[in-house]
């Protein structure tokens, strides 16, 4: 049979037993411990043989434990954070067909309309339990990662077990993981870097350390954290590096750097470039983690202050076409477009024939359309340029102008509006609302209030403008050329 997620790991429990596995700011975990973990929860599965399960869970030993449970068994996790707009979660959990929720007390109040599995921080371990039958086959999904479409519908990114093994590999090699290492699980579920985080940990010997969403959104004590738990390597989102670069010098055990999710500037790793070597990627949610990586510290960087987004690491080609799916000339701006074994197997929910950028290529190869316009330089690494939709970065996270459009107007307090990013001066990205009001009485906080509801805060617009009507084109369209530009300083909170 051929190798899954599950079965790589269960190799590396038969080797080494003892090694730490998880760690949180409660307990840590082994590698042998954990096994047990998982065949205890699946024991306890209100769903015999279950296809999809729901993981509605704060981050921990547990929630590992969940997720390597849903695999041995044969299923897919959804997994998606507490802290969802309940009806954002509920939604996506319900169009992606779960069988049953995995959740923790404190959360179940969320998923009433569920069959729930509630499991506490102390779970009891039955000796004679005997090891449950794995399972897993690489040819079915491992999980299902929340995205969305251009018009900001949710979707779901189904990625098998092949291509998570595939990666794990790839990321081992590229970054000598080695059982010595301690990797950092800082990202939202719901991003692939989380990913990265905990299987390309767990796939290659090494542990992961996850620290409380109290210490996550706290730069002082995250550095804490890292100190004591000995983490060796870190990746996230450039926001995550700019926090970093603020620190007066990283702990000492910190060997590596990895920045995914957007592009990188230069400005803001200045510091740590002189510390340890920084790696910036590129790759989206259907090609399970990252595609491509580039070292910053010997690097060029380009004339916009950022860095390329590097060369092929995990055996994906990466290719630059036009509309029609040809190769543009060197050097010239088209589509990055994605190729080979690393590509996800298909979408879920709802809105999935709203989205179709899987197409053939001439030679007959299976080629992922990724919406972002890019450029390969004469060295052979690739430069990210835009987004061909109005998909934008906040805080590391994915947000579709359109999506926010449509919370906005679920107020009865707005006629009409629009939603526009910009940049400041470090680069970072912010949205600004353009809102034509229904009264004279217009109020912004319930707004904002109904909006809490639908989207979580990070898509709620930092600036809202007020207008009598929307400037457009002759075609009717909104003219976004004809809006008042908002400016945002880079240190402004």
């Amino acid at each position: 049979m051929e190798p899954t997620i599950y079965s790589r790991f269960k190799e590396l429990v038969n080797n080494d037993p003892d090694h730490p596995a998880v760690i949180d700011e409660r307990t840590c975990v082994t590698y042998a411990g954990l096994d047990r973990l998982v065949d205890t929860l699946i024991s306890r599965f209100p769903s015999f043989i279950p296809a999809r399960v729901g993981i509605v869970m704060d981050h921990s030993v547990e929630m590992v434990a969940a997720m390597m449970a849903v695999i041995k068994a044969g299923a897919a996790f959804v997994a998606v954070e507490p802290d969802f707009p309940p009806g954002r979660l509920v939604t996506f959990l319900v169009e992606n067909g779960v069988d049953f929720v995995i959740t923790q007390e404190r959360h179940a109040g969320l998923l009433n309309d569920f069959k729930r599995l509630i499991i506490g921080n102390e779970i009891y371990i039955d000796p004679a339990l005997h090891p449950l039958p794995d399972r897993s086959r690489a040819d079915r999904p491992a999980y299902i990662i929340y995205s969305s479409t251009p018009d900001g519908y949710p979707l779901g990114v189904a990625v098998g077990n092949s291509q998570v093994l595939h990666f794990a590999e790839s990321f081992k090699k590229t970054y000598n993981i080695s059982g010595d290492d301690i990797l950092l699980q800082f990202s939202a579920c719901i991003m692939n870097i989380f990913i990265q985080e905990i299987f390309g940990a767990l796939l290659s010997g090494a542990a992961v350390a996850i620290p409380s969403a109290a210490t996550r959104n706290d730069p002082e004590k995250l550095v804490k954290f890292i100190d004591d738990q000995y983490v060796t390597v870190i990746s996230g989102f450039p926001y995550l590096m700019m926090e970093l670069n603020a620190v007066k010098a990283l702990p000492v055990t910190v060997r590596l750097l990895i920045s995914s999710g957007d592009v990188l500037h230069a400005a803001s790793i200045g510091h740590l470039l002189e510390q340890v070597p920084v790696y910036t990627t590129y790759g989206p949610a259907e090609a399970t983690v990252s595609v491509t990586t580039y070292c910053c510290n010997t690097g060029l960087v380009l004339p916009d202050g950022t860095f390329p987004i590097g060369k092929p690491m995990n055996g994906t080609d990466v290719m630059i076409l036009d509309e029609n799916l040809r190769e543009v000339a060197p050097g010239q701006e088209g589509e990055i477009c994605l190729v080979g074994d690393g590509l996800a197997d298909y979408y879920t929910g709802d809105h999935r024939a709203d989205l179709q950028p899987f197409a053939v290529i001439a030679d007959g190869r299976r080629v992922f359309r990724t919406g972002d316009m890019g450029r390969q330089l004469s060295d052979g690494n690739y430069v990210y340029i835009r987004r061909k939709d109005t998909e934008v970065n906040i805080l590391g996270k994915k947000v579709v102008t359109g999506e926010v459009e449509r919370a906005i107007r679920k107020s009865d307090e707005v006629d009409d509006c629009t939603v526009v990013h910009y940049t400041d001066e470090q680069g970072s990205a912010y949205l600004v609302a353009y809102v034509v009001p229904k009264t004279k009485s217009f109020r912004l906080s319930w707004v904002k209030n109904t909006m809490a509801q639908y989207v979580p805060a990070y898509m709620i617009p930092e600036f809202f403008v007020l207008l009598k009507a929307l400037p457009t084109d002759a075609a009717g369209v909104v003219n976004t050329f004809a809006l008042p530009v908002v400016l945002k300083d880079s240190k402004a909170v």
